[in-house]
């Protein structure tokens, strides 16, 4: 008997050593975005963003018990770095990949996520196509055809101007997104008299400004980063111009404030937070606790973004199923809808919808318009 029993301990040991390894081992996430460069600011909330919640994973043991190991990636704005990067985190492997800011490095990346069947989950990209790469993308923000109905609504509905002028960035977001508004507002009954593409990097906006002068519109849509918004507004603002501005999302860092200073007073934005909502006060007094400042929406993009992933994570672990990236997607497709500080997460085709508030800048600081 003893004999026997010997050998059935013998045979489990090992099968007790590798379940105690898998559950001591780290659960690695990767995280990229630009962190230097024209946009660093967007790329720094967004990685405070997912640091912040993972710490809150953290002070919790770990997830399921198990530790998590974020390894964090500066892809430069840059396509070509962004696939490096991406080959780089598939690499270790991850079982998720949280980013990028932008379109154009989400969409580089995404090709080589879905080949080594890792899920990416970025929170801000909002190009149509980036969830149409394959099953692995996900996205935490509404899509662009979405986010143009809510910016006819700013300039429209908002600032009630009926005839709009539109300069754009000249990438694959601003392309898009000064189309899709201009022929919302066109549809809506309003007039778009100008719409022009901004090259990225640009600094003189006095000839577009001379063009505004001469259209007489009785709004302008910037549908810009803001680098570039921050001196076209201040341009606008010297040139006696006192015409109504609305914005889009990435209006909505603090750093569009900071740039412009007084010429961004009145500026009419939605967006999917505000650090100034009471709903959101433990994860606003958090974030300010470990930054020394509020919040934006980007930080909270990401915040939830982490959040979503995690719990895909944790149901995976749950279940007693191999933690693979695939199993992860198979989570962020198809488990329960997800609440966090931009709303609600439920993703459909990897995309997702969510209303949104308009705030103004008043003061010097984003305010709810009332």
């Amino acid at each position: 008997m003893r004999l026997i029993r010997s050998s059935v301990l013998a045979a489990l040991l090992p099968m007790f050593m590798a379940a105690q390894a898998q559950a001591a081992e780290p659960i690695n996430v990767g995280f990229f975005s630009h962190m230097s460069g024209n946009f660093a600011e967007y790329g720094a909330s967004s990685k405070n963003g997912v640091e912040l919640y993972l710490d809150k994973i953290k002070a919790q043991g770990g997830i399921e018990g198990r530790p998590i190991n974020l390894i964090v990636e500066d892809d430069r704005n840059s396509p070509q770095e962004a696939a490096s990067v991406a080959r780089k985190l598939a690499a270790k492997p991850v079982v998720l990949a949280i980013g990028s800011w932008s379109t154009t490095s989400s969409m580089a990346a995404a090709p080589i996520f879905a080949e080594a069947k890792i899920p990416q989950i970025s929170p801000t990209s909002s190009h149509p196509d980036f969830t149409k790469q394959s099953k692995y993308q996900f996205r935490q923000n509404n899509t662009d055809d979405v986010l143009a109905q809510y910016n006819a609504a700013t300039i429209q509905d908002k600032l009630k101007a009926k005839s709009v002028v539109i300069p754009y960035s000249q990438d694959d977001w601003g392309v898009y997104t000064g189309k899709a508004t201009a022929d919302i507002i066109k549809k809506n009954g309003g007039k778009v008299l100008l719409l022009e593409s901004v090259q990225p990097g640009s600094r003189d906006f006095r000839p577009f400004i001379s063009k505004i002068r001469a259209l007489k519109p009785e709004g302008v849509f910037l549908a810009l980063p803001y680098q570039e918004a921050s001196i076209f507004i201040q341009q606008l603002r010297q040139a006696g111009e006192t015409i109504p501005v609305g914005g889009g999302i990435p209006l909505t860092s603090p750093k569009f404030i900071e740039l412009a200073g007084k010429a961004a007073e009145g500026t009419v934005l939605h967006t999917l937070f505000i650090a100034q909502d009471p709903r959101y006060k433990e994860f606003t007094d958090a974030y300010k606790a470990k930054y020394g400042r509020l919040p934006d929406l980007f930080s909270a993009l990401a915040y939830d973004a982490a959040g979503v992933g995690t719990e895909a994570i944790r149901r995976v672990i749950k279940s007693g199923k191999p933690l693979t990236g695939d199993a992860v997607r198979e989570e962020l497709a198809n488990g329960p809808a997800y609440t966090g500080v931009t709303g609600v997460t439920k993703y459909e085709n990897g995309n997702v919808h969510k209303d949104p508030v308009f705030i103004v800048v008043k003061d010097g600081q984003f305010q709810l318009l009332k």
